[in-house]
């Protein structure tokens, strides 16, 4: 594995303005970006990653899934502590606004009551833990634990809903029935499990194509995808390239992935890995930081990597 270490005077380009939280992910907008804190406020960024306006909490509680169909938000909050959960979804073209605080949240007595992200579109309670969301642009799926799949259009009405997943041929085998993402890939919904699971749905309908093992020994986290190239990443910070189902490369991180994008100028995938940034291609290369990259965007074909601290600096990869 080669390994660059990464300088600030190495910069020749000025970086874009820091964003003023901690960073949980970046969704990318037909002109520009929609940044995301942890504690889940929003904030929404032009093409240059530069920034106006103040941040806002729409919701006071973390948001748990998040993407992006048209110019909304579609996003699920999930708080333990208060024992609840939302889905709903915000026109990113209309005004962000402030909504509730979580002192408000405590003293909300029923159902008929019950506070929702400001400025949604809609908004729904949900009674069970999202566990993973998904879209394909015209539609949206999620998983709700022990209640089932469903996918609804952008309106939020149903196109069809199906039992919760089951991976028969890892049944046997520890977190066989924890679900950890799910994607669409051409008319398939996949959702898999943390055993390694892959159950293929048609999208369409929900009816079950097939289940199937993925042949890693690994306990997977999140699944990253990019037309027929998928980076399996496991809970140890091994990550799996599979292309067309093959394995292409296997290596180990070491640590926490945060995020993967693909670069396909470079047929590799760009690793936001734990204090390092890895593109993984026939060989890891890695840069390594002292702070933890969070995201890579390609910005007029350069690659800058956010960080926990909000900051922006040019990838030397």
């Amino acid at each position: 594995m080669t390994t660059i270490e990464c300088l600030d005077e190495d910069m020749a380009i000025e970086a874009p303005p820091q964003l003023p939280f901690t960073p949980s992910r970046i969704l990318q907008l037909d002109d520009g970006y929609l940044a995301i804190g942890y504690d889940g406020q929003l904030l929404l960024l032009d093409s240059n990653l530069v920034y106006t306006e103040k941040p806002v909490s729409p919701f006071p509680i973390a948001i748990e899934q998040a993407c992006i169909v048209g110019n909304n938000l579609i996003a699920t909050w999930l708080d333990g502590e208060l024992m609840l959960a939302r889905m709903a979804s915000i026109d990113l073209a209309n005004k962000l606004i402030e909504g509730p605080s979580r002192s408000d949240l405590r003293v909300q007595q029923s159902l008929a009551t019950a506070l929702h992200p400001a400025g949604n579109s809609w908004s729904r309670v949900l009674d069970s833990q999202p566990l993973a969301l998904a879209t394909d642009g015209k539609r949206i799926a999620f998983v709700l634990w022990q209640k089932g799949i469903y996918c609804l259009n952008p309106d939020s009405s149903e196109i069809w809903r199906s039992p919760p997943p089951e991976w028969s041929e890892v049944s046997n085998m520890p977190r066989s029935d924890q679900t950890v993402c799910m994607d669409f890939h051409d008319s398939e919904l996949h959702i898999w499990c943390a055993a390694g699971g892959r159950l293929v749905l048609d999208a369409n309908d929900g009816t079950i194509l097939r289940s199937e093992k993925v042949d890693l020994d690994a306990v997977i986290e999140n699944v990253y995808r990019d037309s027929k190239n998928e980076l399996v990443c496991s809970n140890n910070g091994e990550a799996f390239h599979l292309s067309d189902n093959t394995l292409r490369l296997q290596t180990d991180i070491t640590g926490p992935i945060q995020n993967a994008t693909w670069d396909s100028e470079s047929d590799a995938w760009r690793i936001s890995g734990w204090r390092k940034e890895v593109l993984l291609k026939d060989q890891p290369t890695t840069a390594q930081f002292d702070e933890i990259p969070m995201h890579c965007l390609n910005i007029d074909g350069q690659w800058w990597n956010l960080f926990n601290d909000g900051s922006w600096k040019l990838s030397t990869l």
